[in-house]
């Protein structure tokens, strides 16, 4: 993630959720745009790098829709055949972006690195300039609208599609190095820019290939929500310990699986009582109401050690 980039607030208004409806279309409609003018000024202008960046914008046009077709998905209920829901669903989208650009990368670095061996040189033109500045541009607009409207809305899809618009600005400045290059007298840089290109879309692709993984396998919640969970479980006086906590990631949601210790004499009724106290004091304390897929909170019998 980018360092310099500050991370919007999560609160949500009420023109976020229009901005979240339609992060999918105009993410799609967006790269559409993009891919034409690179592919038209690549062509025009003769450059190996800028084609290498509309490879990249039209990989975007499909993962886009993708990620459109995912995010419906992942806002359905939960059924008969999927009780938890299916959130899941947009970390099938996110591992489809990362394996459509390892595709990509393979492609560019095959057909550069051929170039360069057989001592075949690009001469672009100033045109080329004028694509990669308005992909730069346009890509950084659609990376600042899809991350803020995956932060506040915790959604990984949203995200990684937003890392991707960031990645194609990382890419258009590589080919713009690239094209400057070549137009400096070097004809060799092109073909290099467009390695360069490749080389910042592969790791991009690797980093949403292991994210994806880790939230299809249902990783955990952090750390320290965990540590907040125990602790105010713990909190509640007639609590005696934690028995066990299972967390895992769905989507945009979160499932916490919490068993309580208490008093074996105590009565069923109050234990349950106690678990719906712990189930409130755990929602208001991690600010999850908005997130939140379940929270199943049960109680057992106390004996000292821990099932």
């Amino acid at each position: 993630m980018d360092s310099n980039f500050k991370k919007p607030e999560e609160q949500i208004f009420p023109e976020c959720y229009w901005c979240a409806d339609n992060v999918g279309r105009i993410a799609l409609w967006g790269n559409i745009g993009l891919f034409v003018l690179k592919l038209l000024c690549g062509i025009a202008g003769n450059s190996r790098a800028l084609l290498a960046d509309a490879v990249h914008s039209g990989a975007d046009v499909l993962t886009a829709a993708v990620v459109m077709v995912c995010l419906h998905i992942s806002k359905s209920p939960p059924d008969d055949d999927h009780p938890y829901g299916h959130g899941n669903t947009e970390y099938i989208a996110s591992m489809f972006i990362g394996i459509s650009l390892a595709a990509v990368v393979v492609l560019i670095i095959y057909s550069s690195v051929t170039d360069i061996l057989n001592g075949v040189s690009q001469h672009p033109d100033t045109i080329a300039l004028a694509g990669l500045l308005i992909s730069i541009a346009g890509n950084e607009l659609m990376f600042r609208h899809s991350y803020c409207c995956g932060v506040r809305f915790k959604s990984p899809a949203m995200i990684a599609n937003a890392w991707e618009n960031r990645a194609d600005v990382y890419s258009s400045i590589a080919a713009l190095i690239g094209v400057i290059g070549a137009l400096l007298g070097i004809p060799i840089m092109d073909s290099v820019g467009a390695i360069l290109v490749a080389i910042l879309i592969g790791r991009s692709s690797f980093e949403m290939m292991k994210d994806s993984w880790n939230g299809i396998l249902d990783r955990s919640l952090e750390q320290e929500v965990e540590a907040r969970i125990r602790k105010e479980a713990l909190a509640h006086s007639d609590v005696r310990d934690v028995i066990y906590l299972r967390t895992r990631s769905m989507g945009p949601y979160f499932s916490i699986d919490l068993k309580l210790a208490v008093p074996p004499e105590m009565k069923l009724q109050h234990a349950y009582t106690i678990s719906d106290q712990v189930k409130e004091a755990i929602i208001k304390a991690i600010d999850m109401d908005k997130t939140l897929g379940f929270l199943n909170v049960s109680p057992a019998g106390y004996y000292g050690t821990k099932i």
